[in-house]
């Protein structure tokens, strides 16, 4: 009579299992770096958000009159930042920046910028001249 040995090697069931677990861990993986990317969208915009609202901070302490007060919201140095910011944001962006107190002068920078799943983005940032 023949006797069967115990044989080496894996079944079908235990391969299809390691294979569902390996899946598992790439889709895993795969979701973490869609959201470290994501992540660094977010943050690339936030930066470039900040860096032009420091340079309108920069420039309207440069452009502060002698007597301490604000330059208008229409004022030519104001409208050209807006317009040179809303050509470097995405669509659907907002750059405005209004005087907020008179003596020294001060203002409120605001950015509003669309973020893919989050909606709009609001950087406020007050400047004192």
């Amino acid at each position: 009579m023949l006797t069967i040995g115990r044989m080496r090697g894996f079944t079908l069931i235990e391969a299809l299992v390691a294979l569902a677990i390996l899946l598992t861990g790439i889709a895993g993986a795969t979701v973490l770096l869609l959201q470290g990317v994501q992540h660094e969208r977010e943050s690339a915009a936030r930066r470039n958000v900040l860096r032009i609202a420091g340079s309108l901070a920069e420039e309207l302490r440069a452009l502060s009159p002698l007597d301490g007060s604000p330059l208008p919201a229409d004022a030519p140095a104001i409208a050209a930042w807006r317009a040179s910011a809303l050509a470097v944001l995405p669509d659907g962006a907002d750059a405005r920046a209004e005087p907020a107190g008179e003596s020294p002068a001060a203002y409120l920078i605001t950015i509003d910028w669309p973020v893919a799943g989050l909606g709009l983005q609001r950087l406020a940032l007050a400047v004192t001249t």
